[in-house]
Protein backbone atom coordinates (compact mmCIF):
# COMPACT_ATOMS: atom_id res chain seq x y z
CA UNK A 1 0.00 0.00 0.00
CA UNK A 2 1.55 3.34 -0.77
CA UNK A 3 1.20 6.33 0.77
CA UNK A 4 -1.31 7.88 -0.94
CA UNK A 5 -3.29 4.77 -0.34
CA UNK A 6 -2.78 5.20 3.67
CA UNK A 7 -3.41 9.13 3.37
CA UNK A 8 -6.90 8.17 2.06
CA UNK A 9 -7.63 5.61 4.25
CA UNK A 10 -7.68 2.99 1.97
CA UNK A 11 -6.67 -0.55 1.55
CA UNK A 12 -5.70 -2.72 -1.38
CA UNK A 13 -4.38 -5.57 -1.23
CA UNK A 14 -4.43 -6.10 -5.35
CA UNK A 15 -4.34 -3.64 -8.18
CA UNK A 16 -6.82 -5.77 -9.78
CA UNK A 17 -9.01 -6.80 -7.46
CA UNK A 18 -12.09 -3.89 -8.09
CA UNK A 19 -11.73 -5.06 -11.84
CA UNK A 20 -13.67 -7.96 -11.98
CA UNK A 21 -16.33 -7.13 -9.11
CA UNK A 22 -20.21 -6.66 -9.25
CA UNK A 23 -21.67 -2.69 -8.82
CA UNK A 24 -24.71 -3.46 -8.17
CA UNK A 25 -27.55 -0.72 -8.46
CA UNK A 26 -30.02 -0.69 -5.57
CA UNK A 27 -33.75 -1.48 -5.43
CA UNK A 28 -36.34 0.33 -3.90
CA UNK A 29 -39.25 -0.49 -1.83
CA UNK A 30 -41.60 1.66 -0.22
CA UNK A 31 -42.43 0.83 3.65
CA UNK A 32 -45.82 -0.59 4.19
CA UNK A 33 -46.61 1.45 7.44
CA UNK A 34 -45.69 4.86 6.59
CA UNK A 35 -44.36 4.65 3.07
CA UNK A 36 -40.93 6.03 3.69
CA UNK A 37 -38.41 4.83 0.97
CA UNK A 38 -36.42 1.48 1.64
CA UNK A 39 -32.82 0.70 -0.48
CA UNK A 40 -31.48 -2.38 -0.42
CA UNK A 41 -28.18 -4.58 -1.78
CA UNK A 42 -27.55 -7.91 -2.52
CA UNK A 43 -24.84 -9.64 -1.43
CA UNK A 44 -24.48 -13.35 -2.80
CA UNK A 45 -21.92 -16.15 -2.86
CA UNK A 46 -19.19 -16.82 -5.13
CA UNK A 47 -18.78 -12.99 -6.21
CA UNK A 48 -16.38 -10.08 -4.82
CA UNK A 49 -19.35 -6.96 -4.54
CA UNK A 50 -18.71 -3.27 -4.49
CA UNK A 51 -20.74 -1.32 -1.64
CA UNK A 52 -20.81 2.12 -1.33
CA UNK A 53 -20.02 3.61 2.02
CA UNK A 54 -22.59 6.32 1.76
CA UNK A 55 -25.66 5.39 -0.73
CA UNK A 56 -28.04 7.56 1.19
CA UNK A 57 -25.54 10.63 -0.59
CA UNK A 58 -25.97 8.59 -4.06
CA UNK A 59 -29.44 7.68 -4.42
CA UNK A 60 -32.79 9.48 -3.78
CA UNK A 61 -36.23 8.10 -5.08
CA UNK A 62 -38.72 10.53 -6.57
CA UNK A 63 -36.77 13.36 -5.50
CA UNK A 64 -36.84 11.83 -1.65
CA UNK A 65 -33.79 11.10 0.46
CA UNK A 66 -33.68 7.52 1.56
CA UNK A 67 -32.31 6.56 4.69
CA UNK A 68 -33.22 3.16 5.54
CA UNK A 69 -31.22 0.94 3.81
CA UNK A 70 -30.43 -2.55 4.16
CA UNK A 71 -28.51 -5.77 2.74
CA UNK A 72 -29.94 -8.78 1.61
CA UNK A 73 -28.01 -12.23 1.97
CA UNK A 74 -29.09 -14.15 -0.65
CA UNK A 75 -27.48 -18.11 -1.46
CA UNK A 76 -27.98 -18.88 -5.30
CA UNK A 77 -27.03 -22.11 -4.52
CA UNK A 78 -30.02 -22.79 -1.58
CA UNK A 79 -32.12 -20.63 -3.72
CA UNK A 80 -33.19 -18.54 -0.48
CA UNK A 81 -33.02 -15.68 1.00
CA UNK A 82 -30.82 -16.26 4.06
CA UNK A 83 -30.98 -12.93 5.91
CA UNK A 84 -32.14 -9.16 5.57
CA UNK A 85 -29.52 -7.10 7.65
CA UNK A 86 -29.68 -3.30 8.41
CA UNK A 87 -26.70 -2.01 5.39
CA UNK A 88 -24.23 0.04 7.73
CA UNK A 89 -24.21 -2.83 10.43
CA UNK A 90 -23.44 -5.53 8.01
CA UNK A 91 -20.88 -3.16 6.28
CA UNK A 92 -18.92 -3.03 9.07
CA UNK A 93 -19.10 -6.45 10.15
CA UNK A 94 -17.76 -6.73 6.23
CA UNK A 95 -14.91 -4.21 5.94
CA UNK A 96 -12.53 -6.15 8.14
CA UNK A 97 -12.25 -8.53 5.55
CA UNK A 98 -12.82 -6.64 2.88
CA UNK A 99 -10.14 -7.50 -0.14
CA UNK A 100 -10.29 -3.81 -0.50
CA UNK A 101 -11.61 -0.49 0.56
CA UNK A 102 -11.35 3.12 -0.27
CA UNK A 103 -12.92 6.65 0.59
CA UNK A 104 -16.82 5.36 -1.48
CA UNK A 105 -16.44 1.91 -1.70
CA UNK A 106 -15.94 -1.25 0.32
CA UNK A 107 -15.68 -4.50 -1.48
CA UNK A 108 -17.34 -7.50 -0.03
CA UNK A 109 -15.19 -11.03 -1.00
CA UNK A 110 -16.66 -14.01 -2.33
CA UNK A 111 -18.55 -15.71 0.00
CA UNK A 112 -19.71 -19.05 0.64
CA UNK A 113 -23.24 -19.71 1.82
CA UNK A 114 -21.64 -20.64 5.27
CA UNK A 115 -19.77 -17.28 5.11
CA UNK A 116 -23.16 -15.69 4.67
CA UNK A 117 -24.81 -17.39 7.37
CA UNK A 118 -22.20 -16.44 9.78
CA UNK A 119 -22.46 -12.80 8.84
CA UNK A 120 -26.32 -12.99 10.01
CA UNK A 121 -25.61 -14.73 13.02
CA UNK A 122 -23.14 -11.89 13.55
CA UNK A 123 -26.10 -9.30 12.80
CA UNK A 124 -27.96 -7.94 15.71
CA UNK A 125 -30.33 -6.64 13.16
CA UNK A 126 -31.01 -10.22 11.31
CA UNK A 127 -34.62 -10.90 10.33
Amino acid sequence: MGLFDRLRGGRQKDQDVWEDAARLAPRFYRDGDDGHPIGMFLLREDRRTMLPRHPQMMYQVSGEDVFDWRLLLVSTSANDLLATLDYFEALDLIEPTAPATDANFVLAPACTTADLIDLAARSRSAQ
